[in-house]
């Protein structure tokens, strides 16, 4: 069943729109072009991309059916040019028995959907439970991933933004990733060099090369002294003041033999004696002390000059702080080492020992060396940077995995619990479908046993007949399935129809169309019917036939057993929507399975209003009823001229006109402006038609209207039918007022006949 239609901001429904509740029995009233085809298209038609606002809500736990809905698009599209209609299969009358198995296994079939019904709503409990258990182990993911982002960023490019992924590959790597487990610590020192440092080549760092035999040459040690055999070597030597006389030996050159210490004359051959003392091997020591000092010096500078880019340039992986010390350090040891080759230069028979730098130089080595090993995994891993790269993602997802492990094994196991009863209930529900579907099979298979077309052409020919229709008849087309129309003789009937024909035809056609199907194997679905004014063209006895159809249709409706769930009537005419709309002993109340509603438009807008009671009584006091409660309508004009028709031409037989005369010449085109419009607008109104509401207009119109009633005598009348009578007592006497004024224009009417 439907049980509720919302309609707004298509044709003249405005933003706001209206909204209709449904029982089973609905009644809609309402005057041509107020909106009730817009209604029955939306039944009909509720995909169009027009109706895209609109929405028919369902009632919750019924089961599927077919909608049927007749207005005149249906007619429209099944009564045209063609010859052939589409026939209607219908259920065959011999066999009772198979039509009980038939309704039998339907019924089955039910039950199997109500089975079905509650697996799916247990089913969606049960997929709401394992969708928070897998919000929790996300979060738990999450958690990781914010504790780690900073240092394993690079490894979590394109899942840091994202819940469910980063929780999918937390699951996908727990169950694939098998490397070998790394600490935090490790994992963080690989990063650095992997995805922080340049990734640019760097070359290694050379050995330190420092000949140490320079710092012990034999000739610093050496005591270099004169000649032994001469007679003043003893002296020289007891004294050992060879130095000293070395430096007097060579400033005795140009003194002319004076001592240049004393100022003394020197001994005849003194000089000889010191040339012979300070022989050749005495100067070629001294030469070779010299060339040894320059040597030390030439290789400890060079070796600075060579190795100072340790301490000035930025090297990776160097402790350039502990080589800056060593390199200070030697430094020291070389002045230090510099002095003493000083004092033995000046003090050739000295002996001395320079202090080594050998210790710190293996030292500098060993830094330089473990520098070199990282370089060269630097130069590696560059060289093989995309493997390296995947590989430290590896290992990085392999400690996440291990981090989570807990939580992974917690969901794991209740996920894996409730999964396999999830999965039971789907298996479940599939059986059920499964027995449903085949029981439906077998159902269609006993209809195309029973179903014809041929019952339906019988029936709609049987029901013109009775109803004086016997100049045309349906019969069976020659295209299998189809029907066409024809006239006693045979001949094509379909283009010589009047309108009246039309569609009475195809209402009847729509009537067999409900109680059976285009499709075979749909003749006996459920469904739910919408008929909108049934009755354009017809003449009243044919109103009667029809509204005797749909009462039985009702009937059906409210029958448990029937496969017809709802009907929807939508009508403009007061006697058809009092003929299927009457209920015997229940006056105008309201049955439990039934709604009343009245569609009215203001302003070109549609509005709709639900009643308690039925609030069509007759035609006469529901034209009172609109002009009261709607006075500002586009039809106000036409609803007080057909009052002005019933009250006085159908009871009094009184001209209107002949009232319009006893006016003033200046109220008389007023008058005759009302009973103008009035008569062109009464048969041109459509759902299509579009008159802007003149509500001063209107009001002219109005004090027209209740001059005619004043200036004939007949105020008393007006007064009660616009409520202007309070008291019950007021009421019955202008009631009784009223009835004597019709009951003197009658006896007049009368008379005029004798």
């Amino acid at each position: 069943m439907i049980e509720k239609i919302r309609i707004k901001e298509v044709a003249s429904y405005d933003s706001t729109g209206i909204e209709v509740d449904l029982g089973k029995v609905n009644y809609i009233y309402g005057s041509n072009g107020t909106g009730k085809t817009t209604i029955s298209e939306l039944l009909r038609n509720s995909e169009d991309q027009k109706f895209s606002s609109c929405n028919i809500e369902r009632k919750q736990g019924s089961s599927d059916f077919d909608l049927f809905v007749y207005n005149r698009n249906f007619v429209q599209e099944n009564f045209n040019i063609r010859n052939e209609i589409k026939g209607i299969f219908t259920l065959g009358k011999e066999s009772t028995d198979i039509l009980a198995l038939i309704d039998e296994k339907m019924k089955d079939a039910e039950k199997h959907q109500e089975r079905i019904g509650n697996l799916e709503k247990n089913i969606e409990e049960k997929d709401g439970e394992l969708r928070n258990l897998q919000t929790e182990f996300v979060n738990q993911c999450w958690d990781l991933k914010q504790k780690y982002d900073e240092n394993f960023k690079d490894a979590f490019t394109g899942l840091r933004n994202n819940r469910e992924r980063f929780m999918e590959k937390c699951l996908n790597e727990a169950e694939n990733n098998n490397c070998e487990l790394y600490t935090f610590e490790e994992l963080n020192s690989r990063v650095e060099s992997v995805f922080k440092s340049s990734q640019v080549k760097v070359r290694t760092i050379p050995e330190i090369h420092y000949d140490s035999l320079v710092e012990e040459q034999p000739i610093f040690q050496t005591k270099i002294i004169g000649k032994k055999d001469i007679d003043i070597a003893r002296l020289i030597s007891e004294l050992n003041i060879s130095d000293w006389v070395q430096q007097g030996h060579r400033h005795m050159e140009g003194t002319d033999g004076i001592c240049p210490f004393c100022q003394q004359e020197l001994p005849v051959n003194f000089k000889e004696k010191l040339d012979e003392y300070f022989d050749e091997t005495y100067t070629e020591q001294l030469q070779s002390l010299n060339s040894s000092i320059e040597k030390y010096e030439r290789d400890t500078i060079g070796f600075f000059e060579k190795y100072n880019f340790l301490i000035t340039e930025d090297i990776p992986y160097i402790n350039k702080e502990k080589i800056t010390s060593l390199f200070e350090i030697i430094n020291s040891t070389y002045k230090e080492n510099i002095q003493l080759l000083e004092r033995k230069k000046n003090e050739p028979s000295r002996s001395i020992k320079l202090s080594s730098i050998t210790s710190y130089l293996e030292q500098i080595n060993s830094e330089v060396e473990q520098a070199n090993v990282q370089i060269t995994e630097l130069n590696r891993v560059i060289d093989n940077i995309k493997e390296e790269k995947e590989r430290l993602i590896k290992d990085i997802w392999r400690f996440i995995v291990e981090e989570n492990k807990g939580h992974y094994e917690s969901y794991m196991s209740n996920f894996k619990r409730e999964n396999r009863a999830l999965e039971g209930m789907k298996s479940g529900k599939d059986g059920q479908k499964d027995h449903k579907r085949r029981l439906e099979e077998e159902a269609i298979e006993l209809q195309n046993q029973l179903t014809s077309v041929l019952p339906s052409i019988h029936e709609i020919n049987t029901l013109l007949k009775s109803f004086g229709f016997t100049n045309f008849q349906l019969a069976e087309s020659d295209e299998q399935g189809n029907y066409k129309i024809v006239r006693e003789n045979g001949e094509d009937a379909n283009e010589t129809l009047s309108e009246g024909e039309k569609t009475f035809i195809t209402f009847l056609y729509f009537y067999q169309l409900i109680n059976g199907s285009n499709d075979q194997d749909k003749v006996n679905t459920a469904r739910v019917v919408a008929i909108d004014d049934p009755i354009s063209s017809l003449d009243s006895n044919i109103l009667f036939m029809v509204s005797n159809l749909i009462n039985n249709l009702k009937k059906k409706v409210r029958s448990k057993d029937s496969n017809f769930k709802q009907l929807i009537i939508l009508t403009h005419n007061v006697y058809f929507h009092k003929e299927v709309s009457f209920n015997k002993g229940m006056s105008n109340k309201r049955q439990p399975d039934e709604t009343f509603w009245i569609i009215r438009k203001t302003g070109n807008i549609s509005h709709i209003s639900g009643y308690e009671e039925n609030p069509i009584k007759n035609s006469y006091e529901l034209l009172w009823k609109e002009l009261r409660e709607n006075p500002n309508s586009i039809t106000t004009p036409n609803i007080m001229r057909r009052i002005l028709e019933n009250y006085f031409k159908f009871f009094g037989n009184v001209d209107v006109n002949e009232i319009v005369e006893g006016f003033p010449d200046e109220d008389k085109v007023v008058c005759n402006s009302l009973l103008s419009w009035t008569n062109d607008g009464s048969h041109h109104v459509n759902d299509d038609l579009y008159v802007d509401s003149n509500q001063e207009l209107n009001k002219i119109y109005f004090e027209v209207f209740k001059s005619i009633f004043i200036n004939s005598n007949h105020e008393s009348h007006f007064n009660m039918m616009m409520g202007d009578i309070d008291s019950e007592e007021e009421k019955n006497e202008a009631n009784n007022e009223a009835k004597k004024e019709i009951q003197e224009a009658l006896a007049q009417v009368a008379v005029g006949k004798e």
